[in-house]
């Protein structure tokens, strides 16, 4: 009974936090449009929020495995990101803005590892618990982007504010009964550990390659609510439009393991990226909102598939004793660095040749991604045995910094 209650506990905590997500990433770009900022400085404002996640996730995570026992990081993380939420709702087109979201992304970044380091901990090897966990919040997003959606069609983008920041303060709350984790685990050596990862050609090929597909992908997401609603979409459809593919994460995941011992981890890599790169080109094509709607139901699996398959092949391909280096540069790649080009740059060239001309420039890069990615993975598919590869258990993540903020 203890251990249904520690279960039902940790995804309260889920809910509550992916409440938050649900509120701010369909809406928050459209906030910043409502307030009068250009497209360019959306851009660089998303670029910034990212780097000052990029540098803020690894503080949190050295400061937790120092004191793993304690219940109050989590909460003291989550009043930082309140504040700054506070911030955003009432800074305006000010300075302050900056410095609101600045802090949002301090305590943002901080939440999601430690909650995860916190649960992973407690469900010991026992993966199957954690994964029905954490798709209580991706539940959660999906029930939550369409209400906000519906609230902001109402009372105008700021509306969005009406559950971002209680459901940070209950996020907070609900994850003092997580129990403390019962040790720390340090990370190795980040002098050396990042050369040998490196050197390795098949992960240095393939970071490479998936690096440039997140870039096109992150730079699309963060202009697409914007995008929808030029083309006439209610904010309604908007939450549907990124609930929809979040749903469709949660089958690809589950099959996950039965498809890769079938065709292969590597095949399912690119099979996804060109899944994703398909979701891209349909954003340029089509401009009737419904039919982005359609199309958002591919997108869900096509990036389950890339997104762990990615986890998978970086576990099998990394060096001996860099398991959880190889997975870092992964994440500091994929994560915060391409949002932070995608953003910044891409806010660059919709403000010059609109956010169409943009979205039919990052297909081309994303269709290039899917070459790079099957160059530095399919080789190796064919390399290995005839046997299809076992499917390799990523390291928990308090082995693996987490740079980014939660975001869809």
């Amino acid at each position: 009974m203890e251990d249904l209650t520690q279960v039902f506990r940790a995804a309260t905590a889920y809910i509550m936090l992916y409440a938050a997500v649900g509120a701010y990433s369909p809406f928050l770009q459209q906030y910043y449009q409502s307030l009068g900022i250009p497209l360019a400085e959306i851009g660089l404002l998303l670029a910034f929020t990212s780097a000052m996640a990029l540098a803020a996730a690894p503080v949190w995570g050295a400061i937790h495995d120092h004191v793993p026992g304690s219940r109050l990081l989590i909460p003291f993380a989550a009043t930082i990101g309140t504040t700054g939420a506070v911030g955003l709702a009432f800074a305006g087109p000010t300075p302050l803005l900056v410095v609101a979201a600045a802090t949002w992304a301090v305590g943002m970044a901080g939440m999601s590892p430690m909650m995860d380091v916190r649960v992973l901990s407690m469900v010991g090897a026992n993966r199957t618990r954690y994964g029905w966990i954490r798709a209580c919040g991706s539940a959660s997003f999906m029930v939550w982007a369409p209400i906000v959606g519906f609230l902001v069609d109402r009372g105008g983008a700021a509306a969005l504010f009406l559950v971002m920041i209680p459901a940070l303060v209950l996020a907070g709350v609900s994850s003092i009964a997580l129990p403390p984790r019962p040790d720390s685990v340090r990370a190795p050596s980040i002098r050396k550990a990042p050369g040998t990862v490196l050197r390795h050609r098949p992960i240095a090929l393939f970071l490479i390659g998936s690096t440039v597909g997140w870039v096109a992908l992150s730079a699309q997401n963060s202009f697409f609510s914007i995008y929808l609603r030029s083309l006439g979409a209610p904010s309604s459809m908007v939450g549907w439009t990124w609930a929809i593919a979040a749903l469709m994460e949660v089958p690809a995941m589950f099959l996950f393991p039965w498809l890769a011992r079938r065709f292969g981890v590597e095949r399912l890599i690119v099979a996804g990226a060109a899944i994703v790169v398909l979701r891209l080109i349909a954003n340029v094509t089509f401009t009737d909102p419904t039919m982005l709607l359609a199309c958002a139901l591919v997108q869900g699996a096509g990036f389950a598939m890339m997104l762990i398959g990615a986890v998978t092949f970086v576990s099998i391909q990394a060096p001996k004793g860099t398991a959880a280096t190889a997975q870092g540069l992964f994440s500091a790649m994929t994560g915060s660095l391409a949002a932070i080009v995608g953003s910044g740059v891409g806010g660059l060239i919709a403000g010059m040749i609109t956010i169409r001309g943009l979205y039919a420039v990052t297909a081309c890069v994303g269709a290039a991604a899917v070459v790079m990615i099957a160059m530095a993975v399919l080789p190796e598919a064919r390399s290995r045995a005839a046997q299809p590869p076992e499917i390799v258990a990523p390291p928990l993540a308090a082995e693996v910094p987490v740079p980014e903020a939660p975001a869809r």
